[in-house]
């Protein structure tokens, strides 16, 4: 039997690799600043999901907003110049 840390790890390296098939697209039609935001937006996301499977710390909306935050600033300075 495989150990439930080690499945955990194969279930998000399978979410990952389809979110990163996703960020790739998102980078060839919408450009830069989109992939930023996309991309922050999806790890923020997972990572506040991961802090929920495994017990750690205390998933909140308000950490995931501040994780994503940056990627979206950086799409908006991409609009802009």
């Amino acid at each position: 039997m495989i150990p439930r840390d080690k499945l955990l790890h194969i279930a998000l390296g399978i979410v990952w690799m389809c979110a990163a098939a996703v960020s790739w697209f998102v980078l060839q039609l919408f450009g830069p600043g989109a992939f930023l935001a996309y991309h922050t937006t999806v790890y923020a996301l997972l990572y506040e999901v991961n802090q929920a499977v495994r017990g750690e710390g205390q998933p909140d909306l308000l950490d995931a907003i501040a994780t994503a935050a940056p990627g979206w600033v950086a799409w908006g300075v991409f609009a802009v110049v």
